[in-house]
């Protein structure tokens, strides 16, 4: 039985991976699945959404009608061969992030190595993302202190698995991030290359700080509230390094939310104080020391984002991140400029 794609869905970019789906090979396997391993019946019909597409991987919802009603999976299809990712997503399983966890990820069901797709549970409820655009100021608290105990408890809990992040051999992907924004003109142009600039000069020591496991890509869009469960998806980008960064994806991702939908940096600046406060009742004391540095980092890669976009108000919108990635910039020096300041007092006079 072949999948029924939605017609919107299938542009060019996603019918590569579409076609992967649609192989006898998957319907083959899906079948078995779906009354062996599931015990949800014969699948009687078979839907694909595309949910969201990168250039080497796409992510579709699958739901599958059998006797017992309708019932849904995540397919993500890679080009090339992820295997490691699932092997990752089964260790943290394992390691207390399972689906009967408070603070989970999405059970991982099989990889199909033959044909680059891994299937996982799809976990049914709203996102951060939903919560803080659509809930109330309540609603806001209740979701961003969720997400600091998640974000909180993977940084001292979680196995560390997965590369480590090294900045310096991740620089020229920063140089790429700038010139697109260069090549808007003034006064984007001189605000991205200073802000490279002071990013290069500002690269912390990694060997000050232990490293812990790292989600990778933590925003609202990947936090699921189902019931008294929080899961967080999508962990393509998994692997181990400075706490900061995932603590700063959030927060940009905040601002860039508020931005965009609610007309100002700060509209979210308090949901942004609550979700701190609850990483910092449960996560590492020393993950904000490198804080402003990532965030400055997170905010030239979303200028670059906006000015791709080239929506209207895009060049606007990278202008600020601009500025408050420079801003972030000063606090990171002002920070270590005063610990060195401290250093020197702790230690003795010649």
């Amino acid at each position: 039985m072949k999948l029924e794609f939605a017609r919107a869905d299938v542009n060019d970019r996603v019918a590569l991976f579409a076609a992967v789906l649609d192989s006898e090979e998957f319907c083959s396997e899906l079948d078995r699945l779906c009354f062996s391993e599931w015990h949800w019946g014969t699948r009687q019909k078979v839907r694909a959404r595309a949910l969201k597409w990168h250039g080497d991987r796409c992510t579709f919802e699958i739901a599958m009608r059998t006797e017992g009603g309708w019932h849904s999976v995540i397919a993500k299809v890679y080009k090339t061969d992820r295997h490691e990712i699932f092997q990752a997503m089964a260790a943290l399983s394992q390691a207390g992030f399972g689906t009967e966890a408070e603070f989970s990820i999405p059970q991982p069901f099989i990889y199909l190595s033959s044909l680059g797709i891994r299937l996982e549970e799809k976990v049914q409820g709203p996102s951060a993302k939903e919560i803080f655009l659509n809930g109330s100021p309540d609603e806001h608290f209740v979701a961003a202190e969720r997400c600091g105990q998640w974000l909180g408890r993977f940084h001292r809990t979680a196995p560390p698995l997965g590369k480590v992040a090294d900045l310096s051999e991740e620089f020229p992907r920063y140089r790429y991030w700038t010139d697109p924004v260069v090549s808007c003109g003034e006064p984007l142009a001189s605000k991205a290359e200073l802000l490279l600039q002071k990013l290069r000069a500002a690269i912390p020591d990694l060997r000050a700080i232990e490293s812990c496991a790292g989600h990778g890509s933590y925003i609202p869009e990947h936090v699921i509230f189902s019931g008294w469960r929080t899961a967080t998806i999508d962990l393509d980008e998994y692997d181990v390094g400075d706490p900061g960064r995932d603590i700063a994806w959030f927060i940009v991702s905040l601002q860039r939310l508020a931005l965009k939908h609610l007309g100002s940096l700060h509209a979210l600046d308090g949901v942004a104080e609550r979700f701190l406060r609850a990483y910092a009742s449960s996560g590492r004391r020393d993950a904000m020391v490198n804080f402003s540095f990532y965030k400055a980092l997170e905010c030239l890669h979303g200028a670059k984002r906006d000015v791709i976009n080239q929506s209207p108000p895009a060049r606007d919108w990278a202008e600020i991140m601009l500025d408050e990635g420079l801003r972030a910039c000063s606090l990171h020096n002002y920070r270590l400029s005063i610990q060195q300041v401290g250093a020197n007092e702790d230690s003795p006079s010649v």
